[in-house]
């Protein structure tokens, strides 16, 4: 499918097909990656996939990413295999062990948007290479508002990459652990990482903390939000991702970041209810509007 009008939003990251096995059982051919979880958590046709599959990529999943994105004029095909990833959660998924990882075709690409896409307002670049991020936002003819989400590994073998990208970004989102490392701080304090990261030039900072919640930093401001409780967690995998598409969701119906965190969590919590992406395959707009009314009623501006 594709389109005669600019996108909105336009969400990059890694496409994967993942292995998970944790104390509900094993699970083959899930599909992942960061910028599947984020796009799902956005409603269908609001914003468009950028990121490489392989030929071995499932007709079904396929069709799940093409009936959820704007257009799939910026989803690239490479005869190859998918990234692949398997993860082992412990039972109360408080840890898990990456089992393998093969990068499969996302070793040989290189994003290129499509003409819709280089004028979009809202860019969210997801757990991806620094490099291929920096090379998508030359592309852009327009000043969008930069999302970044990064992992661990980046953090350890690109952090030079990352920190000249950091400086382009009007959000970074990252998680505790790797505050702390970013931060490059000693058994640091939740406000100390945060002012050595802002140091670094994002104009904002969320510091996720699971089912702690999460926080916003800036030059003027911060605050906490809560997680939104769910009886029984399915799998964890993606809740990150999925976390900060629904930041872009909120954004981009111009709520404000405070507003904007709360649908955040209101995604997140509908990840960890099934494996991979299937806790966002299925839900609407009255059970958004349910959770998002908890988390209203349970924080003040």
């Amino acid at each position: 499918m594709s389109s005669n009008q600019s996108h909105s939003a336009i969400i990059f990251g890694s496409i994967s097909i993942d292995r998970i096995e944790n104390i509900h059982g094993s699970f083959n051919k899930v599909l992942g990656g960061s910028a599947a979880y984020a796009l799902l958590a956005n409603p269908k046709k609001t914003c468009e996939l950028v990121g490489v599959v392989g030929n071995d990529f499932s007709d079904n999943h396929f069709k799940m990413l093409n009936d959820h994105s704007i257009s799939t004029e910026s989803l690239t095909q490479i005869k190859g295999n998918t990234f692949c990833w398997g993860g082992k959660y412990e039972d109360d998924f408080s840890r898990r062990k990456t089992l393998y990882v093969d990068p499969g075709v996302s070793d040989l690409y290189i994003p290129k948007l499509s003409d819709n896409s280089k004028n979009c307002s809202y860019i969210l670049l997801g757990n991806t290479a620094p490099h291929l991020q920096m090379n998508l936002l030359n592309q852009m003819n327009s000043k969008p508002f930069v999302m970044l989400d990064t992992f661990q590994l980046y953090i350890d073998i690109a952090n030079k990459e990352l920190k000249d990208l950091i400086k382009l970004t009007d959000l970074l989102c990252i998680n505790f652990n790797e505050a702390i490392s970013l931060s490059e701080l000693n058994s640091p304090t939740i406000d100390e990482m945060a002012k050595k990261i802002l140091d670094l030039g994002p104009k904002n900072l969320i510091i996720k903390d699971g089912e702690n919640g999460s926080s916003f930093f800036n030059a003027k401001e911060k605050f906490s939000i809560k997680a939104y409780p769910i009886k029984k967690v399915i799998d964890t995998t993606g809740a990150g991702d999925s976390y900060i598409g629904g930041v872009l969701l909120g954004m981009s119906r111009g709520m404000n970041i405070f507003e904007s965190m709360k649908m955040g969590a209101v995604m997140a919590s509908f990840c960890i209810e099934g494996i991979g992406t299937e806790g966002l395959a299925n839900i609407n707009e009255e059970d958004i509007a349910l959770r998002k009314e908890w988390m209203d009623k349970n924080h003040t501006s």
